[in-house]
């Protein structure tokens, strides 16, 4: 069991929304080294639902069309109340936390979605100067994110 899954979405092709790949790229040998599971993909699948219930820490990572350009985010993410009606081709985190819930009956205790506001999502596939300069904040995020579930495991008594 990978306690920590990293689950790095976008679209390298679309600018800006490629910037998950570009983090989970970057930390990718020392995440292989920590025992931490990236998946780098386009988009939130069904199957994600598997490998996110064997994880105790879920970290998503994903370029926000909302947030100013170059501006890292950080929260906790909770299961939606339902799925939406049709989900064959992409998911919201909170969606996929809903449906590993109703398909594997777990979760993991620690769900987290950082963000980088995007600028251009046009089709090429350079990241626009903000968000290049927002790539170590980010990666700082989820090295915090990570040693906060370490720490968390072991300091935290037996249930």
């Amino acid at each position: 069991m990978k306690p920590i899954l990293i689950l790095a979405c976008g679209n390298a092709l679309r600018g800006d929304d490629g910037v998950a790949w570009h983090i989970g790229s970057a930390l990718e040998a020392e995440l292989i080294a920590a025992g931490v599971e990236l998946i780098l993909t386009r988009q939130l699948q069904p199957e994600h639902a598997e490998p996110l219930s064997r994880a105790n820490t879920a970290i998503f990572l994903d370029c926000s069309a909302v947030d100013q350009p170059g501006i890292v985010s950080t929260r906790t993410l909770q299961p939606a109340q339902s799925l939406p009606r049709i989900f064959s081709h992409n998911l919201d985190p909170a969606s996929l936390l809903k449906l590993s819930l109703d398909l594997y009956g777990r979760i993991p205790s620690r769900s987290e979605a950082i963000t980088v506001g995007g600028e251009s999502f046009a089709l090429r596939e350079q990241l626009s100067q903000p968000v290049k300069e927002a790539i170590p904040i980010a990666i700082q995020a989820v090295r915090r994110a990570i040693f906060a579930s370490e720490q968390e495991s072991v300091f935290s008594p037996q249930k």
